[in-house]
């Protein structure tokens, strides 16, 4: 991760730091819990112990622990996820929570991007600043709805959203440069292709998704193909097993391709 990208997300954490453990936080994951049962399985005192639950203990991946328990929080923290964005109208700070509780997966989303590399951005935290801004509207704009993989779902729109961002301002650059050589012209047009394929997938999983694709389905391939995550990774994720993630993933491709 870039040296400058870590100053926004210490910021985060640190305005986070005072607010997880403010009344409003107690008051907010009451209600939260109210509406949501598992949420109030947990037993947690306010949101910063909702979000410590949803991101796991500190170097829980450094323990040793089995895949059975790995994969059994993984698939808690899906459905907490979906839970909050399911009842996020309840207080104003649950969607905060849910902004802090996605943070690795943005921070993966801009590793993707190459920290806007080629876009319109100063530098990798002027990008990422973007990038948690674009989370926060997408939560805002799909508070009250329930998906089954809000995760993945959240992290491909957000994704697809500044890659848009990022193929706009190459192309305006481009318009602006003169051809520097025929290899260099070459490597653009395989790049160029490579692109259109993957605009092109996104395209039709956002027109397809509830209608010739479950909804399922096409938030796997979506996740897999266009924001490059491997079964592993995602099965890591949901808690959901490889086998059964690339069923939905090759059943989703085939319906695309029926």
């Amino acid at each position: 991760m870039p040296t400058v990208a870590l100053r926004p997300i210490e910021l985060l954490t640190r305005d986070w730091r005072v607010q997880s453990r403010s009344r409003a936080s107690r008051d907010a994951l009451a209600l939260l819990a109210h509406a949501e049962p598992l949420v109030a399985a947990l037993r947690g005192q306010d949101l910063g112990d909702l979000v410590a639950a949803l991101l796991g203990p500190a170097g829980a991946r450094r323990t040793g622990a089995g895949r059975p328990e790995r994969a059994s929080r993984a698939e808690q923290g899906a459905r907490v996820v979906q839970a909050m964005l399911r009842s996020a109208h309840v207080h104003p700070l649950v969607p905060r929570a849910l902004l802090q509780g996605i943070v690795p997966g943005l921070i993966g989303i801009a590793r993707r991007l190459t920290w806007g590399d080629g876009g319109e951005w100063a530098d990798a935290a002027t990008f990422f600043v973007d990038v948690l801004a674009t989370a926060w509207e997408v939560i805002d704009e799909w508070s009250g709805q329930d998906r089954a993989y809000a995760v993945l779902d959240v992290l491909s729109a957000v994704r697809c959203r500044l890659r848009r961002r990022i193929v706009r301002t190459a192309a305006t650059r481009k318009k602006e440069v003169s051809e520097r050589g025929r290899d260099a012209a070459a490597r653009r047009q395989v790049s160029r292709s490579h692109d259109s394929g993957i605009d092109e997938l996104a395209r039709a999983l956002e027109v397809e998704r509830g209608r010739t694709i479950a909804a399922a389905d096409a938030s796997v391939l979506y996740a897999h193909r266009v924001l490059g995550y491997s079964i592993a990774e995602l099965s890591q994720s949901t808690g959901r097993s490889r086998r059964y993630l690339a069923g939905l993933r090759d059943r989703a491709a085939d319906a695309l391709t029926a």
